[in-house]
């Protein structure tokens, strides 16, 4: 029982640090453990995978801008609020 219980722990760990490692902002060492946990454990995988499609979308969303009339009207209500 103590192997899942372990699993469970490194899991846990490498989720906490998942964005950085994806952001490239852990040692290559870090990197390492991380790369093999994600090859042997189905779960954390997953999770890699979906966590940078989520990223690159929020990536690619920020590069669009919003139409003109939209800017407007929210300029305008903030301008509003900021007034009253």
């Amino acid at each position: 029982m103590s192997g899942p219980i372990r699993e469970d722990a490194r899991c846990r760990a490498l989720l906490l640090e998942l964005s950085r490692y994806l952001d490239g902002e852990l040692t290559s060492a870090r990197c390492r453990e991380i790369q093999q946990h994600i090859k042997s454990c189905t779960c954390c995988a997953t999770m890699a995978v979906r966590l940078r499609e989520t990223m690159d979308a929020c990536r690619a969303a920020n590069e669009q801008q919003l139409p003109g009339d939209v800017r407007e009207r929210a300029h305008a209500r903030i301008k509003a609020q900021l007034r009253g």
